[in-house]
């Protein structure tokens, strides 16, 4: 048929329905007059003539819906009348809906949020050039895992290697920008000249950073950001040229990046999302300080593999050309790509929460199903008799599906708005190492999801009812009765897919028990200090005394007398790095004397004195620093008891140390032994820790306060005693130490508080199917109920065997959930700390749990079969 012809047809197929109609009945009244007066010929009478005619013709409905069937455009027309019986059925049932609408709102809601994390986290690309091809090097060394690049290696690397380029290094650092005679504390980074090409980052106004240009003795040049500019510069063009002051610097503003630059770096670069001030760094030619985080860009057409290979050779070429910066013969260098080193710590526990939604969606599907179910089965007299007028099994099952979409489409739109409040949940709940939090969001991608999934979820959870109420050819549904009895079929279809809801709920429910014991373990874990009632400060001190330790430590011991004076403090000391803070120091350390041992691996921390005694670390013998030692240089040091154990079990007091910095080796005596402290992580209860006295590593410090008072109320008092020094720095990170401690275990409480929320939803929905199909049961087998109590069943017999029922249902689903938790909750391993995955008092408690739900879904079912009257039960059938 020419396509002008078939699209007239399909006008008036779709426009014209009535019309065409009224033809048709015309055209097939017609033919059946017809045929009745061809028998009416042969001689039959006219009941018998019409009788017969309609039998020959199969039906006048029948025959009219193959005509329509024929129809260009009936598919479209069928889907907007199956589209239109659906929404008057959901209408007739407005509280079915929304108990569907709220069902598929949670699971879709879930998994909204959680692909929205997981699409910004780990799957979108990176915003920068050839994101695929950018790689960050780590380098292993003296049996140190991950301990930075030295310059010397990165200037050999950008000339020997042929497969990598664009070596750049990069070091996360503060700055401090006084202008208008107010000084403010930016992040910045100190980078080498590519960093910013390789990374796409543009200046919207002036120029990128030029090493030989930029640096002399001092750096003389900086590139800011746009929220700079337009913060402390009120979007000004002429500061490009200016001269301002930046760390007490007098440098001259070159370049302003564009507005939506973002570095999102792996944590080793130290790198905040949104860097202020870039200053410029060359790369000099030594191996003595090392340190340096590198990230490069594999060549066109060159893998991982081969780039890796290039890289074992050159670490290998590197040993034997040094000697004496590898001692003992080893160092690697390895090459990870950049988006796989961001999300390294995040992966796991993102899997972790990603079956867990999933689960939850599978049990509002199932949930959803059985609704689905209990409600087809009060429609079978319906469906009975549309099939007796000539509706197929296929048209019954499509237009039981069509419903699923409808009720899909409601709860999708539901449940992305549910994402949109599960995101802002995420933001509350701030974890504080989620890489790209800021480019979580909704975006077009999220909503694809959204109705693929919507789609989906509807097809799974309207198939099967579809399917099994469209196979019901029972004809007794045509039988007048005041009463539908489901089959038992659809009864035993019912209770398995409540054992599939409580089995589903299961490992959410392990996997949350797991992590709520972890958490519960690292928040009793023995941390080595108090931070109760303590406030902290960073107090950056002027660049003109930096490597004077005179008179460092002249200005540290005036600021500590200035805060000790202060009203509401009541003792005051100072520390770097704090425990638990964003960067820590790690040495080498060893016996002195012992040449066959190699180093060991610690934590070190600069403290002054009274740090011991002021954050409750107990020494457990020895003393602690005094100002003298300070004064005087003293080589001493404070060991913790497992370094103590490690190295002289007899007794560590008087003994020598040896602590490794650069490339040389020093000798500290032991003056103290305290209790073990933690310093990287709640988590690392195996990283020896020493204290040193502030001479030997001058570093900027921190202010340790303790006070009653909180930080909005004597902080501001706190920053202006410091800076009326005029050091001409600001004065940051005024916060309850205890927000370190917190702030370590964030990730685990986030990962939990989510864990938690997925698995009371999954055991919400189990038990709500649980209720739901009992009760739908007991109101099917009410006469039954009624002939048993009239045959003397007490009240307590028949809620009993509710009760067992319920409970049967639910320690079948506890079993199966039970083996499938064993297999997949080993996964969570990394996650867990001082509990297995296999843990026992877990699964005892979740099969409780599981049990109280059952016996609370069963009670209210019970109690209507209990109240059952025998003879209004008995008359009403």
């Amino acid at each position: 048929m020419p396509l002008g012809s078939r699209l007239a047809s399909l006008f008036r197929t779709l426009l014209r329905k009535s019309r065409l109609d009224r033809e048709l009945d015309e055209e097939v009244q017609g033919y059946l007059e017809e045929l009745v007066a061809q028998r009416r010929q042969r001689g039959l009478t006219p009941e018998e003539a019409r009788r017969d005619a309609l039998l020959d013709m199969g039906g006048l409905e029948q025959v009219r819906e193959k005509v329509r069937g024929v129809r260009i455009g009936n598919g479209v027309e069928t889907t907007l009348r199956d589209l239109h019986l659906a929404w008057r059925m959901i209408r007739r049932s407005p509280s079915f809906a929304l108990v569907v609408t709220l069902t598929l709102a949670l699971g879709i809601g879930a998994n909204v949020t959680m692909f929205s994390v997981i699409h910004a986290v780990l799957w979108r690309p990176l915003p920068y050039p050839d994101p695929d091809r950018l790689v960050i090097l780590n380098v292993d060394t003296k049996g140190v895992v991950n301990a930075g690049a030295a310059p010397g290696e990165v200037l050999d690397l950008r000339a020997q290697s042929r497969l990598v380029d664009h070596l750049s290094t990069f070091s996360g650092v503060d700055a401090h920008v006084y202008v208008d005679h107010e000084a403010e504390r930016v992040a910045a980074a100190s980078v080498s000249d590519d960093v910013l090409p390789l990374l796409g980052a543009i200046p919207a106004l002036g120029r990128t950073l030029r090493a030989r240009q930029d640096v002399g003795e001092k750096v003389r040049s900086v590139v800011i950001s746009d929220g700079l500019w337009r913060r402390r510069f009120k979007s000004d063009p002429a500061v490009l040229g200016r001269r301002v002051q930046i760390n007490e610097l007098n440098v001259e503003v070159v370049g302003i990046l564009r507005p939506d630059f973002r570095t999102f770096l792996p944590p080793a670069f130290n790198a905040a999302e949104e860097i202020d001030v870039w200053f410029p760094t060359g790369i000099e030619d030594t191996r003595e300080d090392r340190g340096y985080a590198v990230v490069g860009r594999l060549k066109p057409g060159v893998t991982l593999a081969q780039a890796q290979a290039e890289f074992d050779g050159l670490a290998a070429r590197f040993v034997e050309d040094h000697p004496e910066t590898y001692p003992d013969g080893t160092l690697r260098l390895a090459l990870h790509p950049l988006r796989q080193a961001l999300t390294d710590d995040v992966g796991p526990a993102l899997a972790a929460l990603s079956g867990a939604v999933g689960f939850v969606l599978l049990i509002a599907c199932v949930n959803v199903a059985n609704l689905m179910l209990a409600r087809g089965s009060t429609r079978k007299r319906e469906l009975a008799i549309r099939r007796a007028l000539g509706a197929s099994g296929a048209r019954l099952v499509r237009q039981g599906l069509t419903e699923s979409l409808v009720l899909g489409a409601i709860g999708g739109a539901a449940g992305l708005l549910a994402g949109y409040l599960g995101l802002e949940l995420v933001d509350w709940l701030r974890p504080a190492h989620l890489p790209r939090e800021s480019q979580i969001s909704v975006d077009g991608t999220v909503v694809l999801y959204a109705v693929g999934l919507s789609v989906a979820t509807s097809l799974l959870f309207g198939l099967l009812p579809a399917m099994r109420l469209a196979s019901d050819h029972g004809h007794e549904r045509l039988k007048a009765g005041r009463s539908e009895t489901a089959s038992p079929g659809t009864r035993r279809l019912q209770r398995a897919l409540v054992v599939a809801e409580v089995a589903l709920s299961i490992v959410p429910l392990v996997a949350a028990g797991l992590m709520l014991r972890t958490f519960v373990n690292l928040t009793h874990a023995p941390i080595g200090f108090d931070p109760s009632n303590l406030l902290t400060a960073t107090a950056p001190s002027s660049s003109d005394i930096w490597g004077d330790v005179e008179q460092s430590w002249a200005f540290y011991r005036d600021v500590l007398d200035r805060v000790r004076r202060l009203a509401g403090v009541e003792a005051v000391s100072a520390a770097h790095p704090l425990p638990f803070g964003a960067w820590q120091v790690t040495r080498r350390y060893g016996r002195d004397g012992d040449l066959d041992t190699p180093l060991s691996l610690g934590t070190q921390q600069t403290v002054m004195p009274g740090y011991l005694r002021l954050v409750g670390t107990a020494l457990r013998e020895g003393r602690d620093f005094t100002t003298a030692d300070i004064d005087a240089q003293r080589p001493v040091v404070i060991v913790d008891e497992r370094l103590a154990r490690r190295l002289w079990p007899g007794g560590a007091l008087g003994e020598q140390l040896i602590v490794q910095v650069g490339q040389r080796r020093e000798v500290l005596e032991v003056i103290g032994v305290t209790n073990a402290v933690r310093m990287t992580q709640v988590r690392d209860d195996d990283t020896p820790h020493f204290f040193v006295p502030y001479h030997f590593f001058p570093i900027q410090m921190s202010l340790v306060v303790k006070t009653t008072e909180s930080d909005d109320a004597i902080g501001p008092t706190i920053e202006s005693t410091i800076e009326s020094l005029g050091t001409g720095r600001a004065v940051f990170d005024i916060r309850p130490m205890a927000d370190y401690v917190t702030d370590s275990v964030s990730d685990t409480r986030f990962t939990l508080l989510v864990l938690v929320g997925f698995a009371s939803a999954s055991l919400l929905l189990a038990a709500f199917g649980l209720y739901g199909t009992l009760a739908y049961l007991i109101s099917q087998r009410s006469q039954e109920l009624g002939v048993r109590m009239a045959l003397g069943a007490t009240a307590g017999r028949v809620v009993g065997m509710v009760v067992r029922e319920g409970a049967a249902l639910a320690a079948v689903g506890a079993a199966i959930g039970l083996a499938g938790a064993l297999a997949i909750t080993r996964t969570l391993r990394s996650l867990l700390y001082g509990v297995t995955p296999f843990d026992s008092a877990t699964i005892v408690s979740v099969a409780g749990v599981v049990t109280l739900a059952a016996v609370v879904a069963a009670a209210h079912p019970a109690w209507r079969a209990a109240r059952i009257d025998p003879s209004t039960t008995l008359r009403s059938e």
